[in-house]
């Protein structure tokens, strides 16, 4: 164990008060974030056992099995029907983040929570990438079909794995990508980046709720964790 795994457990305990009813946890893999023994969870990843083990092999072999098969960006959930949703290092997988919270935070009642652990680039395999601004991220809101994944697999490629540039080595992994359509980190983010983005959704999308908890990285935690509460009091 950790040294900070005690600080970690006590500030997941009190992240677990916001989630009680009925909810999601998108793309647990291979950890359940722990709720009361009074909250209903559905678990929701892209596929099932054979789809989790062929992309995820690293994080096998005990995968949490998914209760629906769904894309994050479209949960088979009516508008303000649940209490909760959680995604554990789960947006910056997704192509287009501000379309996808928007979704979220159709699917939650009022009062409702969501819950991000988002890692902070600056320690993790991202390091070397750069940060995606804001307003790229809201001009692919704006105009989804201007994303480029290829060119998201390239920078992949090139900066996490290493791979020369225009190197038929590199070429082949892009294509490998592309033939999997494998979930990688799509944009990276330092926790000044998520503060930002977290205030966008607010003001420039108009989405009525407030942060309850932003938990920046720590010795012991190289993510942020970000608590919002639909039409709730938050921070600010």
């Amino acid at each position: 164990m950790g040294k900070g795994a005690p600080l970690r457990w006590i500030e997941n305990r009190v992240i677990a008060r916001y989630l009680s009813g009925r909810g999601v946890e998108i793309g647990a893999l291979w950890k359940k974030f722990p709720v009361s023994r009074s909250a209903k969870v559905w678990y929701v990843d892209r596929g099932k056992a054979d789809y989790l083990e062929h992309h995820y092999r690293e994080a096998g072999p005990h995968y949490v099995l998914p209760d629906v098969v769904a894309d994050a960006a479209r949960l088979p959930f009516a508008d303000s029907s649940l209490h909760f949703i959680v995604a554990s290092h789960l947006i910056e997988h997704m192509p287009n983040p501000l379309a996808v919270l928007h979704h979220w935070y159709n699917v939650l009642a009022p009062a409702g929570v969501l819950l991000l652990k988002i890692p902070d680039k600056r320690y993790t395999f991202d390091i070397k990438r750069e940060r995606t601004p804001l307003e790229h991220l809201v001009a692919e809101y704006s105009n989804p079909g201007s994303f480029d994944k290829r060119a998201h697999y390239q920078d992949w490629a090139e900066n996490v794995l290493n791979l020369p540039r225009g190197s038929e080595e590199c070429e082949r992994e892009v294509e490998r990508l592309m033939a999997m359509d494998y979930s990688i980190h799509y944009h990276t983010w330092i926790k000044e980046d998520i503060w930002e983005l977290i205030e966008y959704t607010r003001s420039g999308m108009q989405l009525d709720w407030k942060p309850a908890m932003f938990l920046g990285t720590r010795f012991y935690r190289r993510e942020c964790a970000v608590v919002l509460q639909k039409g709730g009091h938050g921070l600010w």
